[in-house]
């Protein structure tokens, strides 16, 4: 496996997780929508005597290097998950099979809310460029023409 992953940009290629298969486009809108459900879910702080959504408790807290000297804030948070990414395979628009490799999600928050969500793929194997002549060269009329150059 090369393990670079690039971002899925066509949004009508197809991706099949385990037996359930999903567009680009609708398996973005299903992860959004858990994905802020998750981070909009809200938990008791019970030093505040209040709920907080999780993201925004996120943004609240900053890392303190130096006791009251040096202090960093949350200001945007970068998420992938996961790392390694999960089993899947793709078909892109125009090929003919399927090709097997690992999906993850990439999540940038911003003062509690999602700013940007991608998607990105890392084939199991590395592509080979499919051309529109690739079954024309496979033809046995074809074949039989370059032997007899």
């Amino acid at each position: 496996m090369t393990n670079t992953f690039q971002t899925l940009e066509c949004d009508t290629d197809i991706l099949m997780i385990g037996k359930d298969t999903f567009t680009v486009e609708r398996f973005k809108e299903l992860a959004r929508k858990r994905i802020n459900a998750r981070f909009s879910k809200r938990y008791v702080d019970k030093d505040a005597n209040c709920s907080k959504a999780i993201a925004s408790w996120l943004f609240e807290q900053s890392l303190e290097i130096i006791e009251n000297e040096t202090r960093i804030t949350f200001g945007n948070i970068k998420l992938i998950f996961p790392i390694e990414g999960i089993n899947c395979k793709m078909l892109k628009l125009g090929s003919k099979t399927w090709k097997p490799g690992k999906l993850r999600i990439k999540v940038m928050l911003e003062k509690a809310s999602i700013q940007t969500m991608e998607f990105e793929f890392c084939y199991d194997e590395p592509l080979q460029l499919e051309s529109p002549l690739d079954d024309i060269r496979e033809r046995e009329d074809y074949q039989q023409l370059l032997n007899n150059q």
